[in-house]
């Protein structure tokens, strides 16, 4: 999917990479549980959808969607009007497909995907008005003010009215990978923003429809990361200027491995320092990886990732996280198997591991997965 940033090496993306160890990833062996293949049958033997599950919480679970795959594909539609309370239009709202001419806008794409939601009383995100990929080539980045103001006004406007778009993503990946890539120590800012221009960007979009939640959004901040503290950073700067932001959108294209561990503790220290900031976290693009050293079954790696993602949504529940969204519903669509996106050297050069990259909760033939139980399991357990 053209819309997607390339995956990062391991190191570069981030330096929160993993559960634990393997004893974080594998069962409790003194619990007598169910398999996780029991437990998937059982959910689905009882009816039971995701969103149906999250809402029984007070909860929201969604995927990242796209108009082309749910207009041609009756099977798709049907899965996420089923399963989802919830959802991200892939590429249909960055500035790119809304504004491929400057000054002359088009919806086409991104309202197919709202008169969808309308009609399975869903909820969108808008994501994303400012952003330095998914961009015209007569954009530069970052844009200039009077660019913005015209984009926001066009954009927003268009949906100040709707009753199914509810929130937005204001900026993405505004914070550098690393502090090589910005000029701006103390916000990690990607070169040449300010951090006033993105106080501005807030201003403008509530000065168009203040109704809607505005959120922060960024990957790699799962753990006490440079990059992270820049992030966290950036939000206390806007809630100081007075802005309206409701809301930190944590990604959370992980990377598991029982070759190194996930710094709980530090994802912790993020998510309550949001909170205290009166900043919601939720749970934006969730999908996960396994890396190396590989297990020697498809069977072993599907458990391996449902466990990884109960036990990341566990701690994202416990912190009063109340909106997960996976970056895609199946297997089939995942962004993870594009050849120009396709994760880290291990898998790039290694078309025989591609059988490994099983990121989400269905697989190609939309059935569900151990990770599908994981997610019901969490969402059932959480208070």
């Amino acid at each position: 999917m053209p819309y997607r940033r390339k995956f990062l090496t391991r190191a570069g993306y981030t330096t929160l990479s993993a559960l634990l160890t393997m004893g974080f990833l594998q069962k409790d062996k003194q619990k007598e549980e169910p398999s996780a293949k029991e437990l998937v049958l059982n959910y689905t033997a009882k009816n039971y959808p995701l969103r149906e599950l999250a809402a029984a919480k007070g909860k929201r679970y969604g995927a990242a969607i796209s108009s082309d795959i749910l207009l041609k594909d009756k099977d798709y539609a049907n899965l996420i009007a089923r399963e989802c309370s919830i959802v991200t239009p892939n590429g249909e709202l960055k500035w790119n497909a809304t504004e491929p001419q400057q000054g002359l806008f088009t919806f086409e794409s991104a309202d197919a995907i709202a008169n969808f939601c309308q009609k399975h009383n869903i909820d969108m995100h808008g994501h994303t008005l400012f952003w330095h990929m998914g961009k015209p080539d007569w954009l530069p980045y970052p844009p200039t003010l009077k660019m913005i103001e015209r984009h926001v006004k066009g954009v927003m406007g268009h949906y100040r009215n709707s009753k199914v778009l509810k929130s937005w993503d204001i900026a993405n990946e505004i914070i550098a990978d690393n502090e090589n890539e910005t000029d701006n120590p103390t916000y990690g800012l990607r070169k040449g923003v300010k951090p006033e221009l993105i106080r501005d960007l807030f201003l403008i979009a509530a000065s168009v429809d203040n109704s809607k939640e505005f959120y922060l959004n960024d990957f790699g901040i799962e753990g006490a990361t440079w990059k992270s503290e820049r992030f966290l950073k950036m939000v206390e700067y806007l809630k100081n200027s007075g802005v309206k932001i409701d809301g930190a959108g944590i990604q959370s294209h992980l990377w598991f491995s029982t070759a190194y561990s996930f710094d709980e503790k530090g994802f912790n220290s993020v998510l309550k320092r949001l909170n205290d900031l009166e900043v919601k976290p939720i749970i934006t693009e969730l999908d996960i990886i396994i890396d190396a050293p590989l297990p020697d079954s498809i069977e072993k790696l599907d458990q391996m990732i449902a466990d990884s993602y109960k036990r990341y949504l566990d701690l994202c529940f416990a912190a009063k996280v109340d909106t997960v969204i996976t970056w895609g519903l199946t297997d089939r669509h995942t962004w993870i198997r594009h050849p120009d996106w396709m994760p880290g050297k291990t898998f790039r050069d290694n078309p025989n591991l591609w059988k490994f990259l099983r990121p989400l909760p269905f697989d190609e033939k939309f059935q569900p997965k151990p990770a599908y139980n994981a997610i019901a399991q969490a969402f059932e357990q959480a208070t």
